[in-house]
């Protein structure tokens, strides 16, 4: 048994919040359990703790929290990721696997609501921005929020690539993470360190030598851009046109060259920081025969700003971390000399 209507106290709605957070911030302002709630929703009582675990609720059991909440169900499925997918379970929690889990909230967020529990967000990475505070938000347990006002590009870089997924649509995701793993190559080789931009990040997060829960944060810059320089390329290998627009030929070196340009590292990369680039070339070859590519259609007006599909080897996403989507083998703390590496060459 419990109440047949509103709580008394609402909570604010944050987006991105898992429902065991959501719940958990519902029933502290209103001076209850966690397990109270979920037993006024169909649940067993028990308590739960977001860190480790979801609850999925069904259809009847998230009717019944939103009125709780003092919501509606619209709204609750606007903010709550993770909402209808209980199956045929009204009311089942599952611990969080590996590939998915929480990020907490930006404190300074969370202060500003005053609330008597802090939020959980539903996060695939091992981290995330807050921009509206410039704060990094993370998985490295006492570190796990740090200030970014020392580095107003990785914020900067948050905002792009926000609006790079929205222009690109899912397939950014795996082109992310491709970035992100080109990125990892750079870094786990010594490469592209000559400018000193990451030993400058580095430093900002105050590190004396690198440490690997802050990967992704100092090289996030150039994962956004190499991203969003692999959506060039890939736009034009879904109309079987290389880089310099043309059917029969890819320009490979061209892209590479240019990425370099783009990313203010051109001596880096031709210094052997195109090999990883070169790899994922391969990965992404051009598979349209050139008789094909001459018989083809141009791309159609406005191509550019049209939401792509995906392409080989990305053709079936998933939404999981970047090191398990992306088609590059290496991973983040792995030596090197462990991968079994593909044919090296140009894509045809």
């Amino acid at each position: 048994m419990g109440p047949s209507g509103t709580l008394p106290l609402q909570v604010p709605l944050v987006a991105g919040e898992s429902v065991a957070s959501f719940i958990g911030r519902l029933a502290a302002a209103n001076g209850l359990r966690a397990a109270d709630v979920l037993g006024y929703v169909g649940g067993a009582r028990r308590e739960v703790d977001p860190q480790a675990v979801e609850i999925r609720l069904g259809a009847a059991a998230l009717e019944a929290l939103a009125v709780l909440a003092g919501r509606s169900v619209e709204q609750l499925r606007r903010v709550l990721p993770t909402t209808g997918r209980a199956g045929g379970h009204p009311v089942r929690v599952v611990a969080w696997t590996r590939g998915q889990g929480v990020l907490q909230q930006c404190c300074i967020c969370s202060r500003a609501r005053r609330d008597a529990a802090p939020a959980w967000l539903v996060s695939a990475q091992q981290f995330d921005v807050c921009v509206r505070h410039g704060r990094w938000l993370g998985c490295a347990g006492s570190r796990s929020q740090l200030s970014l006002a020392e580095l107003p590009e990785v914020v900067d870089a948050h905002e792009r690539r926000l609006r790079f997924e929205r222009r690109v649509g899912p397939y950014g995701h795996a082109l992310l993470a491709d970035a992100f793993q080109v990125a990892v190559y750079w870094w786990q080789c010594g490469q592209m360190a000559a400018s000193g931009r990451w030993a400058r990040r580095e430093a900002a997060l105050g590190l004396t030598r690198r440490r690997l829960w802050a990967v992704p944060i100092v090289v996030y810059p150039e994962v956004v851009t190499v991203a969003e320089a692999m959506a060039v390329r890939e736009r034009q290998r879904c109309y079987g046109r290389g880089f310099d627009g043309q059917t029969t030929r890819w320009h490979t070196g061209r892209w590479a060259q240019w990425v370099g340009e783009r990313l203010r590292l051109s001596e880096e990369l031709a210094a052997g920081g195109e090999r990883a680039l070169n790899l994922w070339l391969m990965a992404h070859r051009n598979s349209t025969p050139v008789v094909a590519r001459l018989a083809g259609e141009p791309p159609p007006p406005g191509y550019r700003e049209q939401q792509m599909q995906p392409l080989e080897p990305h053709r079936h996403l998933s939404g999981g971390r970047w090191e398990e989507v992306s088609c590059l083998p290496w991973r983040l703390g792995e030596p090197m000399t462990s991968v079994t590496w593909p044919g090296e060459g140009f894509p045809a």
